[in-house]
């Protein structure tokens, strides 16, 4: 049965109920049958398992390994520092695991956001009285009381109505208030039905009784509820990454230490000693102060991103920006202003006025193009007309009513003030069918009539016209001619058009045509060249709507965003989804009139199709869609709770421009973090290569495994999060996107961590180590001095040839492949205070006896230092050298193509819109 389709005494026999509602003993029945009107809350997690699980992810074991062999080792080999470092690196798995707890459970709110869209209480009529009840009671039948600024507490039919009016953008995107009525309507789904209103939206304007057909999760809102809590959203890159970085690091560990165990066993090293070094070895592997890093780095990557107004919730998210091929994006609010503004008045005297100022700011001016000395007054006379048929209005801050009406009502502010000598009589409401209004004044003892409306509609019910002269003249062919042409000159550059008529009386009849106002939703001023980046970038730009296709449509022009194909959600509907995603990945589509689980749809073929979908949305509708795509984008301002809970990125000023920072951020984080992890593998040789030599030679131990520790967790970390802070290149918007199968670790991150950097570094270690000893008149061979003031100062000079080594590493890392000249000396201000903090734990290392005692450092006399100098430069250099002819050879190979642009925006550029 389509209740939407009978009238409205067939629809109160259908659901048993009357005009005086329902009984006490029936709501009782019908509770027991039909359940509380609520979104039901979903089985509620074990947050203490939620943490415990933080402790099983790969990477957590991985710690939790090295940690339990660090003491294993210790049990075999005390008093090496093996303790030291099993408990720092239990310490850093559980600042690791809190911190992802947190990030999770903060996420885990979308269904409960859902829950307070509800209102908490509502009118309804029972036993024939009305009576205020709590929203959880309504059940089917009930008798819904609805005014003016009312939320809607169940799916209803309107079954009594005066100029009533509803927002329903949290449902279906559609920024303009809908008006209800009692017709019977036939319609394919409730949300089409034109006597429908529904949970979670409200009342604009007007007043109405409704009759409740269902509540719950059953509702519309409900179904949109449920969607979001099932959808489940993909691993990100970033976690991905992490992933596969902490198996190739565990495997080459464990590869090392089997290899080096056999080894050290048949050289007759006795298998306990082989198995202590192979543990050493491991533990030298695991980079612990990766993943601190990583997530110090994502985090500085998120502030970075609220100070261009894109707050990011989820850090991993920071890093996904970087690689999304697609944007879909909302149109109202995201790529214009959301606020209706008057842009331009034809008076029939010929005059076309353009209106400054933007959105409902009550400030702007005026210009004529053409004019008399009438045209002020007869202006005056067409802004008064209509404001007094609008029943929006403006509070303080605050506004109320239609957007359209807010826009004309702001014009007529801006020219002079409202005046209450018109006293308001009578109203002729607007309908879909009449697409006109009518407000009745008496001034002065005489009654007029104000209409707006239509152009079409209003010019057949005008006999005159009020000419250049201000006199009021019959209408001829060619006045109605030229009229029209100008109606359908502004509908053709996207207005939304009204016609502005009155007469002296109270019909709507023998009317004089005042002039026409066009509307316009204006862009935003940045969106314009946020387009352009995108297209120079290699990211595609999708317009996906409520609102209506021509009007989107022109947006899209006007802001430079190419559209081959316009689809609306009913034709969506209808194709299959092979063809829709060959549509979506071989044209620019612009979708209108769209639905949640459209959109839904359209991110899941997107992502089918290989692509990583950043996704924006402010009302419930959208919950679903901004869960699924790789990145949700809520608004901040205009944005619903649902929308912001469901969502991994908020938009503080709910522009587009400030998506397009975010991925510029994004793609940042990524090369960053790229030049971090090759930094600190670099730093694993010079820690692995002295265990190997000292195994298999006959030398003192070169470097301890605490000072490994403060290597790893310590003179490491703040430069590789200097690193991870640098801000974007200059050419960063105008690589592609990051690679879905781009990796972090790579086969050039292997390279020039252990084969290049990592090789001087290395060298420079063991140079510094023996290059000491000989010096100091040390014999190869002589193991006596184990422990010795010469072997701390020994592993000092190791210690150092490693640090000073990675002091110039990071310099040189500041850009993957851009010089680090490019870079300014003083542009990244954590990188100077790391090399400082550097420098004085040098001096500490060299001069503190504490701090000797603790990391089996001591004094070693300045001479001996200029062994550390030449390492540094020559790591500086060579790598200097590698980056220009990465640099030389990419230029080579990638000629300027035929008819691009200087904004790279070339006609032959594939797949960007």
């Amino acid at each position: 049965m389509n209740i939407y389709a009978l009238s409205p005494d067939e629809q109160l026999a259908a659901m048993e109920s009357s005009a005086d509602g329902l009984s006490d003993a029936e709501v009782i029945k019908r509770q027991k049958k039909y359940g509380y009107n609520a979104i039901e809350k979903r089985r509620g997690k074990n947050y203490v398992r939620e943490y415990l699980v933080q402790y099983v992810q790969f990477f957590a074991i991985l710690l939790e390994v090295a940690a339990v062999l660090s003491l294993i080792a210790n049990r075999y080999a005390p008093g090496e520092g093996y303790d030291i470092l099993g408990f720092a690196i239990f310490g850093a798995v559980v600042v690791n695991a809190t911190f992802a707890f947190w990030q999770e459970y903060r996420a885990d709110k979308t269904v409960e956001a859902l829950r307070k869209l509800i209102p908490s209480s509502i009118t309804v009529r029972r036993n024939g009285e009305n009576q205020k009840i709590k929203a959880v009671s309504l059940v089917p039948g009930d008798i819904l009381i609805l005014e003016e600024g009312d939320r809607i507490g169940a799916d209803a039919v309107v079954i009594s109505e005066n100029s009533l009016y509803v927002n329903n953008a949290t449902l279906n995107g559609e920024s303009r208030p809908a008006r209800r009525n009692t017709e019977p309507t036939e319609a394919e789904s409730p949300l089409d039905a034109k006597n429908a209103v529904f949970a979670g939206t409200t009342v604009t304007s007007g007043n109405a009784i409704a009759l409740v057909t269902t509540t719950g999760e059953n509702t519309e809102f409900g179904k949109i509820a449920s969607l979001a809590g099932n959808v489940r959203k993909r691993l990100t890159p970033m976690q991905k990454e992490i992933i596969r970085i902490t198996r190739i690091l565990t495997y080459a560990a464990l590869f090392m230490g089997a290899v080096f165990l056999v080894l050290g066993y048949l050289s007759g090293k006795g298998l306990l000693m082989a198995a202590i070094f192979a543990l050493a070895l491991v533990v030298a592997n695991v980079p612990e102060g990766m993943l601190p890093t990583i997530t110090l780095s994502l985090s500085l990557a998120s502030q970075n991103m609220a100070k261009r107004n894109a707050l990011i919730k989820n850090l991993d998210s920071a890093q996904t920006l970087g690689s999304a091929t697609v944007i879909c994006t909302d149109k109202t609010g995201t790529l214009t202003r959301n606020e209706m503004t008057v842009r331009e008045i034809y008076l029939t005297g010929g005059e076309e006025i353009t209106v400054t100022g933007e959105g409902y700011s009550q400030e702007g001016d005026f210009e004529y193009s053409g004019g008399n000395d009438t045209s002020e007054e007869r202006l005056e006379q067409f802004l008064n007309a209509g404001r007094l048929n609008c029943r929006a209005r403006f509070s303080g801050e605050e506004n109320f009513g239609d957007p359209t009406e807010l826009a004309i009502v702001a014009a007529a502010n801006k020219k002079m003030p409202a005046t209450d000598d018109y006293e308001k009589t009578g109203e002729f409401p607007f309908t879909s069918d009449r697409k006109m209004m009518s407000s009745v004044y008496v001034h002065e003892g005489r009654n007029y009539l104000f209409s707006k409306g239509a152009f079409e509609i209003l010019l057949p019910l005008s006999t005159h016209y009020m000419n250049s002269e201000g006199r009021a003249v019959p209408y001829d062919e060619a006045s109605k001619r030229e009229f029209l042409e100008k109606a359908e000159s502004f509908e053709k550059r996207a207005y939304r058009v009204l016609a502005v008529a009155f007469r002296e009386g109270e019909k709507e009849e023998k009317l004089t045509m005042l002039g026409l106002v066009a509307i316009m939703d204006l862009p935003r001023e940045e969106v314009y060249e946020a387009i352009k980046k995108c297209r120079r970038a290699g990211i595609r730009v999708m317009m996906l709507t409520g609102d209506n296709p021509n009007t989107a449509r022109a947006i899209a022009e006007k802001i430079g965003m190419h559209v081959d194909i316009t689809l609306t959600g009913d034709e969506l509907r209808r194709m299959p989804d092979d063809e829709l995603r060959e549509t979506l990945t071989s044209h620019c589509v612009l979708c209108a009139r769209m639905r949640s689980e459209q959109k839904l749809r359209i991110a899941t073929l997107l992502q089918t199709n290989g692509e990583v979908v950043a996704m924006t949305g402010d009302g419930v509708n959208d919950a679903p869609a901004l869960r699924k795509a790789d990145i949700g984008i809520s608004m901040g301002i205009k944005g619903t709770e649902v929308a912001r809970e469901a969502s991994d990125m908020i938009l503080l000023d709910d522009n587009f421009a400030s998506i397009v920072a975010a991925i510029e951020e994004g793609r940042t984080v990524y090369f960053n973090i790229k030049k971090f992890v090759t930094y600190i593998l670099s730093s694993n040789i010079p820690e692995i290569v002295p265990y190997i030599l000292q195994f298999f030679l006959r030398i003192p131990l070169p470097l301890s495994v605490i000072q490994i520790l403060t290597i790893d967790l310590g003179s490491d970390m703040l430069p590789g999060l200097a690193l991870g802070s640098e801000k974007p290149e200059d050419d960063i918007m105008n690589r592609p996107p990051v690679g879905k199968d781009e990796r972090i670790l790579d086969a050039e991150v292997f390279k020039r961590g252990y084969f290049f950097l990592g090789a001087i570094e290395g060298t420079a270690a063991m140079v510094a180590f023996l290059g000491f000893l000989f010096l100091s008149g040390w014999q190869y061979g002589d193991l006596s001095i184990t422990n010795s003031t010469l072997h701390y100062q020994a592993m000092t000079m190791t210690l150092l040839g490693a640090i000073t080594c990675q002091l110039m590493n990071v310099w040189t890392l500041r850009s993957w492949e851009n010089s680090a000249f490019s870079r300014g000396l003083f542009t990244n201000k954590l990188l100077i205070v790391a090399i400082i903090i550097e420098i004085i734990w040098i001096v500490m290392i060299l001069t503190v006896p504490p701090v000797q005692y603790i990391f089996n450092t001591a004094y070693v006399p300045l001479p001996f230092l200029i062994l550390l100098i030449p390492f540094p430069i020559l790591l500086f250099v060579l790598h200097e050298l590698y980056k220009w002819r990465i640099r030389t050879k990419r230029e080579k190979n990638t000629p300027k193509k035929p008819g691009e642009d200087e904004a790279g925006c070339g006609e032959d550029i594939p797949n960007v819109c």
